[in-house]
């Protein structure tokens, strides 16, 4: 061990835990330090830590009570170093400095949850959790590390491909090319999963078709590059009636997303034929908006957007029928229960909902609740208040227990207007409950089924809901803000039930 001056604290990575009988613990690091450097190497995040932490020797510098310490950490064949940290990120959030002509973030009253504010525009979140970023804010140095530490895929908010267009609508006064950056990150085999957030009469039409366009030719079967545009999710704006001093933008109407639904049809088609995938996918909320039914599960091929809302409602459906088989013919005790969600999911939920209810022993009803809150439109469970539920609550006929969406809360404990779930019971005198992310979350939360671990489908948070909280002390709702995605809050995708 080699012991540096006294130095003031510095930014780094903070240890949480230390595995017993790990290479970390034999060489003396302890809960509390800080990591500052691996191999000479200055650390940021963890996407840095485990850049230049692949090595069998790591030499580590970290901080404890003032001190600069370094050590060696030695690392058996395919062994982890057995260090767990308090957050992902040692900085700051890098945040957005787009003003985003539909940024949803702008459109919200103040005394809202304190992390709704926050515009993230980071990379490595989008590497991480899938955050959808502009690649505007990214610096050279950034950009090289992304393509030296292959960060890849990325999930990038495109919206058009015209720069001015694109410029205009990021809120910039220049132009804001993205096709050189995209061929750029291609070129260093990196991945993009691109999103546009479509403005009736400004980026659709003719101009979401050469969009798509430009984006298909970046397909690796058009480019003939190993990585490229993989997928695009197309997103309806989210206004809200907190709309003031800001341009004036349409929501889509349902003649509109009929239309959108239709063509869309086309030009998968035709993408199928070129590129071997439809290439491009549309939101739940257009079939919502439609009034038709989703499409089936094969028509989303992997779910390459579902951290965007494209496929949820699918999945809710397939995995209810697949729960179909553990369903008991009887309650193993009396369930009374409301069951709350939002506009766009009520179709599925009062399915799923009348199905338990052929179980002897339960008896479900659905609370469908209005966001009067936002306004303007916003159908997404994730995005309701406590306001909203506990007064359309008053209304209802509720049953002994009201089971909520997962996504109305943060950590399962806040509400978007900064209520808690503890003062919303106090307040309604309701036995509220979360319900969880999906058909097997509930029934479990019932006592239907037996709970069971959880694993994934998909490397991302799959089932439309976040992903189980990792060691993060940084919150990740930017994408709540309709810059990087539309009105819905994600760390990732969310869940069916909970929109």
């Amino acid at each position: 061990m080699s012991e540096l001056r006294p130095k003031t604290i510095e930014v780094g990575l903070r240890v949480a835990q230390v595995d017993p009988g790990s290479p970390a613990e034999r060489a003396g690091i302890r809960p509390g330090d800080i990591v500052l450097e691996v191999n000479g190497k200055r650390i940021l995040d963890i996407l840095d830590y485990r850049f230049h932490s692949a090595e069998p020797r790591m030499r580590i510098v970290f901080e404890r009570d003032g001190l600069r310490i370094s050590k060696t950490v030695v690392l058996p064949y395919a062994c982890s170093p057995g260090i767990t940290f308090t957050d992902d990120l040692a900085d700051n959030i890098h945040t957005c400095r787009n003003k985003c002509i539909f940024c949803f973030i702008h459109q919200m009253p103040k005394r809202m949850r304190r992390s709704l504010y926050l515009m993230d525009d980071d990379f490595r979140l989008s590497f991480m959790h899938g955050n959808y970023v502009t690649l505007t804010n990214v610096s050279e140095e950034e950009f090289q590390r992304i393509m030296d530490q292959r960060l890849s895929p990325l999930y990038v908010s495109v919206h058009a491909t015209d720069a001015h267009l694109r410029g205009a609508l990021l809120g910039r006064k220049e132009p804001t090319p993205i096709l050189p950056q995209i061929r750029r990150l291609a070129d260093a085999r990196i991945d993009i999963h691109a999103q546009i957030v479509l403005c009736p009469g400004i980026n659709d039409g003719a101009v979401l078709e050469q969009t798509l366009e430009d984006l298909a030719r970046e397909h690796p079967t058009s480019s003939g590059k190993r990585s490229g545009v993989l997928s695009v999710a197309i997103v309806p704006v989210g206004l809200t009636r907190f709309r003031e001093r800001l341009p004036k933008l349409a929501s889509a109407t349902r003649d509109y997303a009929r239309e959108l639904v239709r063509l869309m049809r086309i030009r998968q088609r035709e993408f199928v034929r070129r590129l071997g995938t439809r290439f491009a996918w549309l939101s739940d909320e257009w079939y919502f908006l439609a009034g038709v039914s989703v499409p089936g599960q094969r028509h989303y091929e992997d779910f390459p957007q579902l951290e965007d809302g494209i496929g949820t409602m699918r999945l809710f459906l397939e995995e209810a029928r697949t729960l179909e088989r553990r369903l008991p013919p009887r309650a193993p005790e009396p369930v009374r229960a409301t069951l709350v969600t939002g506009e766009l999911a009520a179709g599925v939920i009062h399915t799923f909902a009348d199905r338990l209810n052929r179980i002897e022993g339960v008896s479900l009803n659905t609370c469908v609740v209005k966001n009067r809150f936002f306004g303007g439109g916003i159908n997404v469970a994730g995005l309701l208040t406590a306001e909203d539920i506990l007064e359309q609550l008053a209304d209802f006929p509720v049953r002994d227990r009201v089971y909520l969406p997962r996504i109305c809360l943060k950590d399962d404990a806040l509400f978007l207007d900064d209520i808690t779930l503890q003062d919303a019971r106090a307040r309604s005198g309701l036995d509220l409950r979360i319900g969880g992310s999906g058909p097997r979350d509930l029934a479990e939360a019932l006592h239907l089924i037996p709970s069971t671990p959880r694993t994934r489908r998909h490397a991302r948070p799959w089932l439309m809901e976040s992903p189980p909280a990792p060691p993060l002390s940084v919150e990740t709702e930017g994408n709540e803000c309709a810059c990087h995605g539309s009105a819905r809050p994600q760390t990732g995708g969310q869940s069916t039930l909970g929109r």
